[in-house]
């Protein structure tokens, strides 16, 4: 829907890129809990080397003249700083994207790819001090009817900058 056409980079990406022995690896990432009992997802020396490389990564392909659409969860404060230095420079249009979380629960059991708690256990973390251009509701709109949006509004804002 974007004109010109943006590439997508997303933190499952980043994920992938890490050897497999290093998934729920202490080095790499793993799942354990936090103080309420609620399940996160962290990371160790290499797997935290892997996520500010991948901000790194999204800043190359935005200096050279690529737009960007970046799938992101910044569950830390360290990370959230790291990806502002690392986009420093860079025009953003942040687009914070809510869901109810009984319908994140069933996605994630629909997925099939998650840890089962995973949504409960990010669900106050994942918008924690973060500033948005646009927010949305996936809760009930359907997928298309979001990204129209988003699209309009980004083209906006462009136009607005220019």
């Amino acid at each position: 829907m974007l004109d010109p056409p943006h590439l997508r980079l997303g933190i499952d990406d980043a994920f992938a890129m890490l050897p497999l022995k290093l998934h729920n690896h202490p080095d790499g990432f793993f799942f354990d809990t936090d103080a309420r009992g609620d399940i996160r997802l962290n990371h160790g020396a290499t797997g935290f080397a892997v996520l500010k490389a991948h901000a790194r990564m999204a800043a190359a392909l935005a200096q050279s003249g690529l737009g960007v659409i970046l799938d992101e969860v910044v569950l830390e404060a360290s990370l959230r700083a790291d990806w502002h230095d690392a986009l420093s420079g860079h025009d953003v249009f942040f687009v914070g994207v809510h869901c109810a979380l009984s319908e994140l629960e069933r996605r994630e059991i629909m997925r099939g790819d998650r840890l089962p708690g995973q949504a409960r256990g990010q669900f106050d973390r994942v918008h924690l001090a973060m500033r948005y251009d646009l927010e949305v509701d996936s809760t009930a709109e359907p997928p298309p009817a979001i990204a129209r949006r988003i699209a309009d509004a980004y083209h906006g804002w462009r136009r607005a900058r220019a």
